[in-house]
């Protein structure tokens, strides 16, 4: 809580009759005033860390009081838009395509006030990315070790005879799965559509709209195998279930999630203090527990954590993710298509 001093003219000048009064009531009043800085993040673990580990610190170095919401990043594009000119928030979280599709909604390129920025990945800052990003993942396919005992290609999704848990093409791992199913059946990045016709052609499927779905779906043994975050994959093997975590011959995609300015910013020099922060080793060390895997070059994992997180220049610079450029153009045609044609 913050406690707060209201002051007006009158308080002033009551003040100021009194010999001393200024340098005795006025100086330390105004010394505690805060910034506010309106920020939106997911929830789950991550914001657990956020509310515990961060904003406190955060709001006492700067002296800022940090206005925490917790809201899907696949929101944020439409009520931007919608509020025209008027505020929102002052900093929000975004996966990298997200960020992308929104570009003309965000403030020009902060990087050179970020002193952290130097010791970032250049793959996950812009220009290369669309966010300044502090969190890189990738999507393994997560299987059922009794089901689906070995995997060699992504393909083997149509081949067993398993239920598969396909992600919803309304999130950044929706659109991956659907570019390895057209990939697999003769489309292409331009041309995805191929990908819905062999999602339909799956022997069973389910699909899942976000990560509490998805791993719901495994815990209750409703899918066999599906894309999903090699983390969440972890965790769930972690917690005893008979599940592998494999890469298949064609390899893995991923992702890169941060922050972006919102041009309708009301504090842009807190919220350049709050990426900053962000961008830094101690602030991302705090989320390996997590496995939240980083994009800060100085962080050091835990020897019991390294094998489960995304390390080193080699492994994060090669993450690949699509080219949202070619991508996104085809989504809005896609989503049509895939509400007619799967649900």
């Amino acid at each position: 809580m913050t406690n707060k001093l209201k002051l007006n003219r009158r308080h002033f000048l009551g003040g100021a009759l009194g010999v001393g009064a200024i340098p005795v009531l006025a100086m330390p009043a105004i010394a505690q005033v805060k910034s506010k800085l309106s920020f939106q993040c997911f929830g789950g673990a991550y914001e657990k860390i956020l509310r515990e580990e961060i904003i406190p610190k955060f709001e006492e170095e700067n002296n800022i009081e940090v206005i925490f919401t917790v809201e899907d990043d696949v929101q944020m594009l439409p009520r931007l838009i919608a509020a025209q000119e008027r505020h929102v928030y002052d900093v929000v979280t975004l996966d990298n395509p997200i960020a992308f599709a929104g570009q003309h909604l965000w403030l020009s390129d902060q990087t050179a006030k970020m002193q952290n920025a130097a010791d970032v990945y250049h793959t996950s800052l812009p220009p290369v990315t669309a966010n300044y990003g502090a969190i890189v993942y990738e999507y393994a396919l997560i299987h059922d070790k009794a089901k689906l005992p070995t995997v060699n290609s992504w393909m083997d999704l149509w081949t067993n005879d398993i239920v598969v848990g396909v992600p919803h093409i309304s999130q950044a791992y929706g659109l991956t799965f659907l570019h390895i199913a057209a990939l697999l059946h003769g489309g292409s990045a331009e041309n995805l559509k191929p990908g819905i016709e062999a999602i339909k052609s799956l022997k069973k499927f389910k699909v899942y709209k976000n990560v509490s779905g998805g791993r719901s779906l495994f815990q209750q043994q409703e899918v066999d195998a599906a894309l999903f975050y090699s983390h969440r994959g972890q965790q769930l093997i972690d917690s005893g279930l008979n599940l592998g975590r494999a890469t298949p011959k064609e390899g893995l995609w991923g992702q890169r999630t941060g922050y972006q300015i919102p041009k309708t910013c009301q504090n842009v020099e807190g919220a350049i203090a709050w990426i900053n922060n962000a961008l830094g080793a101690p602030y991302q060390s705090a989320f390996l527990k997590g496995l939240y895997s980083p994009t800060n070059k100085n962080v050091e994992a835990p020897a019991e954590l390294g094998a489960k997180l995304l390390m080193g220049p080699e492994t994060v610079n090669n993450i690949r993710e699509l080219d949202w450029t070619i991508v996104l153009p085809q989504r809005d045609e896609l989503v049509d298509l895939w509400v007619r044609e799967i649900g």
